[in-house]
């Protein structure tokens, strides 16, 4: 958590402190992402962000928080009640998150490069605790359709809730494989991951969907 100090600032400065360090962060690994060249480029002493941050993870976990608190605003307000089916939901999950990456474009490449960031030596733990995190959330989803007997229960909840994470992994890995999305160019350019790309990812998404719809749903095995 930033320390009093950080929170006393106005608030201009603690946006041009906390998007330098998104930027940081978003082109390069924890391990390599340096706070010397950030300060440096903002103008203010190195010391200062010890007195405004515990230490470098302080000020990272920090911009993990900024970053999800925002992109909620975006999701949280979605509710699986309003739609027909768990894959109206999950489509519309994507939807509202493009109009978040549109209006936030340094947050989200920050979220978009995070799993790969926790991939650095010294903070993997991390990586673990996060994913473990995330596949709970999908847990919880594929519980709650079992549950209201729209997805079969022949197979472990687990294994399911697994499954439907490494769906959203391989729709993003699929975009960027066949160059619908290039991450690092819109990063050095300061534009919009899907900025025009809406048509294609929703179309991506259709597609998964339409694959593993029938491994999930309980009238397709019956």
């Amino acid at each position: 958590m930033p320390k009093q100090t950080f929170l006393n600032l106005d608030e201009s400065k603690r946006k041009l402190i906390t998007d330098a360090f998104l930027r940081e962060f978003a082109t390069k690994p924890f391990d390599v992402a340096s706070l010397t060249v950030v300060v440096k480029k903002i103008g203010i002493a190195k010391g200062s962000i010890y007195q405004y941050f515990e230490d470098k993870l302080d000020l990272f976990l920090y911009l993990v928080g900024v970053c999800s608190t925002t992109k909620f605003k975006y999701i949280g307000h979605i509710e699986r009640k309003d739609y027909p089916d768990f894959w109206f939901y999950f489509r519309a999950l994507y939807e509202h998150g493009v109009q978040f990456d549109l209006e936030n474009p340094l947050q989200s490449q920050f979220l978009f490069q995070l799993m790969e960031n926790l991939h650095s030596p010294s903070i993997k733990h991390l990586y673990q605790e996060m994913l473990e995190q995330s596949v709970a959330g999908f847990e919880e989803m594929v519980k709650h359709e079992v549950a209201i007997g729209l997805f079969r229960k022949d197979i472990p909840i687990q294994v399911m809730g697994f499954m439907l994470y490494k769906v959203g992994v391989s729709i993003q890995e699929h975009l960027i494989q066949f160059r619908v999305i290039n991450p690092k160019i819109s990063i050095e350019k300061n534009i919009p991951i899907y900025k025009g790309k809406k048509d294609k990812l929703m179309l991506t998404v259709d597609h998964y969907i339409q694959l593993v719809k029938p491994s999930f749903d309980k009238k397709s095995n019956q």
